[in-house]
């Protein structure tokens, strides 16, 4: 995870936003309630997302195209927090499996339960975690550094298997690269435009060129 500046709002929320909350808000009917939460969905929304992540997901930064559509992340659960559905503070870019139900769905936990989760486009992660690569096992984990980091890295899966799998061989490759860094014009190349913001597992990149250049 890193910190993603928020770009600035979509324009059909601009013009749309408040109408928009109006009508979740004062939703007679629950069909009438999820056609005005729906709102968020729009085209324009989604692109702006998908421009501003770099295509990726905000939490475990995987790059989202190539598996998936992506989903239009809250923050804040919608169904919690109905007046906040299209509010654009509130909405991220996030892979299914990040913002499914076996992982962040709809919790939400408050200060007393190691919450608020952390926020990649208020905050700066690395206030949060470390991002370790473990040469003796060669897994590359996000270690919590707080309780905040601690209940985020499990709510959000950011050391689930499967992504762990595929992280443990992109940094495992960024290293050997780096051992050339200073003496090879390709490899310092290669692991410059690693680190910059729109590169997969950027978090780690950045780890692999502080540590092993």
């Amino acid at each position: 995870m890193i910190y993603v500046k928020r770009v600035v709002k979509p324009g059909v929320l601009v013009r749309n936003g408040k109408k928009w909350t109006k009508d979740i808000l004062n939703a007679t009917s629950v069909a009438d309630r999820v056609k005005a939460v729906n709102k968020y969905q729009h085209d324009e929304i989604k692109d702006t997302l998908v421009d501003m992540f770099h295509g990726k997901c905000a939490y475990c930064e995987s790059y989202i195209a190539k598996v998936d559509y992506g989903d239009i992340e809250h923050y804040k659960p919608k169904r919690k927090f109905p007046k906040l559905a299209v509010a654009w503070d509130n909405l991220l870019l996030s892979c299914a499996k990040c913002n499914g139900m076996g992982q962040k769905g709809d919790q939400w936990p408050k200060a007393n339960d190691g919450g608020p989760l952390v926020n990649p486009c208020k905050e700066k992660p690395e206030k949060f975690f470390s991002f370790i690569f473990d040469k003796a096992t060669f897994v590359s984990i996000v270690k919590p550094l707080n309780t905040r980091g601690n209940t985020s890295e499990k709510i959000y899966g950011l050391n689930k298997h499967v992504l762990v799998k595929d992280r443990n061989i992109f940094v495992r490759k960024l290293i050997y690269i780096a051992k050339d860094y200073h003496a090879n014009p390709e490899a310092k190349s290669i692991l410059d435009e690693a680190v910059k913001d729109d590169g997969e597992y950027a978090a780690f990149a950045r780890m692999v060129k502080a540590i092993y250049t």
